[in-house]
């Protein structure tokens, strides 16, 4: 999810889902306002990447053994 952020404004947008979406925020933003000028500073503020290592114990562990049921189920059906 992305978000618009305006440094003039001190304000962040609702998170938004697509590029699209942002763009229309950003834009709705700019003509309300700032009368259709680009503020200074604005920014686009992406997710951070998902990382295996940031996710909880349980997770990794619970994930891990589906990951490995498959392969052997994948495995004991080929051979």
């Amino acid at each position: 999810m992305y978000r618009y952020r305006c440094t003039q404004c001190r304000t962040t947008s609702p998170p938004a889902l697509t590029r699209s979406a942002l763009a229309q925020e950003r834009q709705s933003h700019r003509v309300l306002k700032h009368g259709g000028h680009i503020p200074d500073g604005e920014q686009i503020v992406k997710p951070e990447r998902f990382s295996f290592f940031d996710l909880p114990r349980e997770q990794k562990i619970a994930g891990t053994l589906m990951i490995a049921a498959l392969v052997v189920a994948f495995l004991f059906r080929t051979l």
